[in-house]
């Protein structure tokens, strides 16, 4: 037996491998202990795996302090990005702590080992082209954490998919206009550390030396091998790791936004052979105006200290009226709201979002005419969702001709959607969907010179008052334009989502605080729609305390359209039912993740 005399011959490099794989898995489980959770500790196999990768690295690198330094670093750097939840107040997992552990480490280990083997290549010019080359993926790495640190650094939240989204879900004005709105200065320091952290990482692996090889050939490359499968296996397990995280649940929220366009034809098809879809009632003319970024909490109808609503304020005393004070928002971004707001989908059901129906598309196929009024950007109105919602309206209007991300204005001030109101002369029932710019940011844009009226509070709130009070004089313009029309049943008005300007948060979801939820829903029936269903419009009014969602629209108005037979539909879930029976504790926001406050 030569193994014996080989393992004394051995024996100062055997202890050290196996005091550096106890050591390893000791600390991940001393991070875990350290995270108060009620978890078990996770991956205990994986961390004997990645510190036996780690001793064969130590190995061939010859227990180099300067190695050993550049690995300890960089684990810490992926390991304290996944610790910035508990700074935020969040809930920490104890498996997602130690898959930021293990992936820091393997990535570490993998782009090392394969920056061993290149400085061995004798080819002086490849070996240069080869470790430019693994300095650039080590910093590409590195990026995943830094991000997360520079974010929370500017914002004081946590990263999240629906952060990311946002930059597939809008325009690239939007970013500009949120930009604006923070401090320049703490984003600009941030991009410079992140900048020179990167350049530190690539100086320090530059003066990485390797040290001579005292090994055969065969010895390195069984090595290297067992490095690249162990530390390789160990990235591609790690998807409890926050960027990872993130990269996956925005590829596939986007591909579900994908796959609805793509079913489109699909969901036409259906609806044409679906029976019994028709109108049961006398039919009409229906309105739903869908506003942009407005809380209730700044409408004086809602009982805010500034007299911002004068119109809805009046038209709410009046009998045909119901201003329904208990409304939220299902998500606090445009897309994810208008997707499930317009459709069957909603947070209470398990209707696949690419298989759902939408409310034109029911409201077609059972014989309304349908129109789609938008003041906002036709930017990206090819490949979201909520373009496809309008792409199913017979006709459509886009005011808005401007193009590309240089600026947040629009052609026209909301006002302008008035003199594009169809001219209903013949259409006995239609559906008129009026999408406004409404009070999105940048607020100044939104309303006219002559429309600045508030000052004394906060230049940002000044100004989103101001866009409100403006919002109300469009609503008001619409009303008055449409009522006239004799076929004319009903005027709905709702906000997407509403917008925190008392914390400059906007209306970004990682920031979420209860005003982003606030919105309006606001009714007008015309005397021939009450005379026609008065038990409908009471119980409308009996529910105008209730609480409520705006994923439960599609609900709502196919009751008032009186269509019957509609995929979907639940009375429980219908404001205009007296079986509606969802409650402030059974109902949610940002698709069912929050409670509603």
């Amino acid at each position: 037996m030569q193994i014996l005399p080989y393992m004394q011959r051995h024996r100062q490099m055997i202890c050290r491998s196996v005091l550096c794989i106890i050591l390893f898995m000791l600390i991940g489980i001393l991070i875990q202990w350290c995270i108060p959770s009620s978890s078990s500790f996770a991956f205990k196999g994986r961390l004997f795996y990645s510190g036996f990768a780690l001793a064969l690295s130590l190995f061939l690198w010859n227990y180099s302090r300067f190695y050993i330094g550049a690995f300890c670093l960089y684990t810490v750097i992926f390991l304290s990005s996944s610790l910035i939840p508990m700074l935020a107040g969040q809930h920490v997992e104890r498996v997602e702590v130690t898959a930021a552990y293990l992936i820091g480490a393997a990535l570490f280990l993998f782009f090392t080992d394969l920056l061993y083997i290149s400085r061995h290549i004798r080819k002086k010019s490849v070996c240069h082209v080869l470790d430019g080359f693994l300095y650039v993926c080590l910093g590409v790495a590195l990026l995943f954490p830094l991000l997360v640190w520079g974010y929370y650094a500017v914002s004081g939240h946590v990263l999240s998919a629906t952060i990311v989204l946002t930059l597939f879900q809008t325009n690239g004005s939007e970013s500009l206009a949120y930009l604006k709105s923070q401090n320049l200065f703490m984003w600009g320091g941030t991009f410079a550390a992140l900048f020179f952290i990167l350049i530190g990482s690539g100086c320090v692996l530059h003066r990485l030396k390797t040290p001579s090889c005292g090994y055969s050939k065969r010895i390195i490359y069984i090595l290297s091998v067992l490095i690249l499968a162990i530390s390789g296996h160990t990235v591609v397990k790690a998807t409890d790791y926050l960027p990872v995280r993130i990269a996956t649940e925005t590829k596939d929220a986007l591909h579900q936004y994908k796959e609805y366009g793509k079913a489109k034809a699909q969901r036409e098809g259906r609806l044409q052979q679906l029976q019994g879809l028709k109108i049961t009632s006398d039919g009409g003319i229906f309105v739903l105006v869908i506003g942009e970024s407005e809380t209730r909490d700044h409408m004086g109808a809602y009982g805010y200290d500034r007299d911002t609503t004068p119109w809805m304020s009046e038209e709410a005393q009046k009998p045909e009226a119901i201003l329904f004070r208990n409304a939220y928002s299902n998500h606090t971004h445009t897309v994810p709201v208008l997707t499930y707001a317009l459709s069957e989908k909603n947070q209470y059901n398990d209707v696949p979002l690419e298989k759902a129906y939408s409310l034109i598309e029911i409201a077609k196929a059972a014989g309304y005419d349908t129109f789609w009024l938008s003041n906002q950007r036709k930017y990206g109105a090819w490949d979201t969702p909520v373009a496809e919602i309008a792409s199913t309206a017979v006709h459509q209007v886009w005011l808005n001709e401007r193009t590309g991300t240089h600026d947040i204005r629009s052609d026209y001030y909301d006002d302008a959607l008035v003199q594009a109101l169809p001219v209903l002369t013949n259409e006995k029932n239609a559906l008129i969907v009026i999408h406004l710019m409404g009070c999105h940011g940048s607020y100044a844009d939104r309303y006219p010179e002559e429309w600045k009226h508030y000052s004394g509070k906060s230049d940002v709130i000044d100004k989103y008052d101001n866009a409100i009070r403006y919002n109300d004089y469009v609503l008001q313009q619409l009303y008055e334009a449409l009522k006239e029309n004799p076929r004319f049943k009903g005027f709905v008005y709702f906000s997407d989502h509403g917008e925190d300007v008392e914390h400059n948060y906007g209306h970004e979801a990682s920031k979420f605080t209860a005003t982003m939820s606030h919105i309006p829903l606001f009714m007008v029936v015309s005397p021939s729609f009450q005379a026609e269903r008065p038990q409908t419009v009471e119980t409308l009014r009996s529910h105008r305390d209730s609480y409520w969602t705006n994923d439960l629209i599609y609900n709502v108005m196919t009751d008032l359209l009186g269509i019957d037979g509609v995929p979907g539909t639940d009375l429980d879930w219908d404001l205009a039912s007296s079986q509606y029976s969802m409650t402030k504790d059974t109902l949610r926001t940002l698709h069912g993740k929050q409670t509603i406050q």
